[in-house]
C-alpha cells in the first residue's frame, strides 16, 4: 500500500504483522528482523497531550505548540502534534476524534500534525 498525503507510513513485522512506528532492528512480539513500509489512514482519537512553552533550541521558532498521543485507528499509538483553531484555545478532551491535516519539518525529521474532529467518539 502506497502512502498518500493523509496517510502515516509505519512499519509492519513480517513475521507477526505488528506495527512499529519506527524500523526496529527486531519486532518486539515475535523478535522477526524483517518489515515492509505499510501506510494507514492517518485517523485516530486523543489520548493525552500537553503544551510545550519552552521548545529545545533547534525548534525555539516553532513554540510553544502542542505535542499528544494518538491512538491511530490502525491500533498504534504515535507521538505527533496538535493544532488548534488559534493560539488561546484549549486542545479537545481525551477521546476526541483527530486527524491528519498535515507535516512540518522537525530538524531533519517530519512531524505529524493532527487537529481535532467533531465529537468524542464511543470506544
Amino acid at each position: 500500500m502506497t502512502a498518500t498525503a493523509l496517510d502515516i507510513e509505519l512499519w509492519r513485522c513480517q513475521g507477526c504483522g505488528t506495527l512499529h512506528e519506527q524500523p526496529p532492528a527486531f519486532c518486539s512480539v515475535c523478535l522477526a528482523q524483517t518489515f515492509d513500509a505499510h501506510a494507514v489512514p492517518g485517523r485516530g482519537r486523543l489520548v493525552s497531550w500537553t503544551t510545550i512553552r519552552k521548545p529545545p533550541l533547534a525548534l525555539r521558532d516553532q513554540g510553544p505548540y502542542h505535542v499528544a498521543v494518538i491512538e491511530l485507528d490502525a491500533g498504534l499509538r504515535v507521538t505527533a502534534r496538535l493544532q488548534l483553531p488559534d493560539a488561546h484555545a484549549t486542545p479537545a478532551g481525551v477521546g476526541a476524534s483527530v486527524h491528519l491535516t498535515h507535516r512540518v519539518d522537525g530538524v531533519g525529521q517530519l512531524i505529524h500534525v493532527f487537529q481535532t474532529t467533531a465529537q468524542p467518539r464511543d470506544h
